[in-house]
């Protein structure tokens, strides 16, 4: 797996002035104008991502959550900024593939069910309230 991977990162420069190439040939300055637009938005994610890392991190600590999580999540997004810097289809492709994966409970909707005395499950949080109504009912 590691040769593959050595292999595939000693071809990619070709493979991608092949694919600039090509792309140029068939859309002309449409496509230098999209290799443009795609770096600024990566450069654009990089500083976001560098702005707003330590926030997310200690928002997440403070609700209780895992840092490992916000970590991977910043770390993400960084890389996924890295690979739209560098012209060419493959790498955006990979940065694509890399901002639109799915954390495991980062992006997903924890959703908790209680059980009940008699073992049921439910979605009833029992508890105990007591209301507060004003003294002076002057508004009424």
């Amino acid at each position: 797996m590691r040769k593959i991977i050595i292999i595939f990162l000693i071809l990619l420069p070709g493979l991608e002035l092949a694919g600039i190439i090509y792309f140029f040939n068939l859309y002309g300055w449409w496509f230098l104008f999209y290799l443009i637009s795609i770096a600024i938005l990566g450069w654009q994610l990089i500083k976001e991502e560098k702005a707003n890392a330590l926030s997310k991190l200690t928002g997440l600590m403070s609700k209780g959550g895992n840092p490992a999580e916000a970590i991977m999540g910043s770390a993400k997004n960084f890389l996924a900024g890295v690979l739209f810097l560098f012209p060419g289809v493959i790498t955006d492709i990979f940065g694509l593939l890399i901002l639109f994966q799915r954390g495991r409970a980062s992006n997903t909707k924890q959703e908790q069910t209680y059980k009940s005395r008699d073992g049921k499950t439910t979605d009833i949080i029992e508890g105990e309230f007591h209301r507060e109504d004003k003294k002076n009912n002057d508004d009424l």
